[in-house]
């Protein structure tokens, strides 16, 4: 009799106990299922908010190749002549290759005419036009925004009626631009370029710094 109690009532609290001891792990595994539902959430979030690159969320995210036509709406020439003057004929034709996202090189050929001083009526127009390689960098501010500078050489040539100097420059440039399609940027910044034809004293220092804004297509 007493062997038949201990059984029913050894197997009730068994019972209870097992039930005990289930709940946590119930619990426990309900929280590991809460955890893993917040972080695959996060992890979709972020891939939903990455920003879009020219392959479509994955790869780069600025062109690889890109031209363009820069106008340098104000210059002030590095020798005697009248400075920052509206001249929208001023202009610069450049293409750049970008190795990576952050690293590129970029070729220029700009051209400039400014009015020299002189008595009204004789103030001859000089010319200059400075071909160039420049090393680039260039970073991402925003989703549509990015800023680059470079700094590299170019050949430049001074043409003052029958004067023609010829000098090495040292270039520079920063800029910043906006996407405002898929594949076309608008830009505005700052190009320096300066040199001198020589140490002689029939010499002259060459080149400018201009304010530019541009447009450019990329692929």
């Amino acid at each position: 009799m007493k062997i038949k109690i201990v059984l029913k009532y050894g197997g009730f609290l068994l019972a209870i106990t097992s039930i005990i001891l289930a709940s946590p792990v119930d619990v426990s595994a309900q929280v590991k299922n809460n955890q893993l539902d917040e972080l695959s959430s996060v992890l979709s979030e972020e891939q939903y908010t990455a920003p879009a690159t020219v392959f479509g969320g994955v790869g780069r995210k600025f062109p690889t190749f890109q031209a363009g036509l820069d106008l340098l709406i104000f210059s002030s020439p590095h020798y005697s002549a009248f400075r920052n003057q509206l001249e929208l004929s001023n202009r610069v034709y450049w293409g750049e290759w970008w190795y990576s996202d952050r690293w590129g090189v970029k070729g220029l050929l700009a051209e400039q005419s400014f009015t020299m001083f002189g008595a009204s009526g004789n103030r001859p127009q000089a010319n200059t036009s400075h071909l160039g390689l420049l090393a680039k960098t260039q970073q991402s501010i925003a989703e549509s925004w990015k800023i680059s500078a470079g700094l590299g050489l170019a050949k430049t040539e001074f043409v003052l009626e029958s004067q023609r100097k010829l000098g090495n420059s040292l270039v520079s440039e920063f800029r910043i631009g906006f996407e405002f399609s898929a594949d076309f940027w608008t830009e505005a910044g700052i190009l320096t370029i300066d040199s001198a034809s020589g140490s002689g004293s029939g010499d002259q220092r060459l080149g400018s710094t201009a304010y530019l804004i541009g447009m450019s297509y990329g692929f």
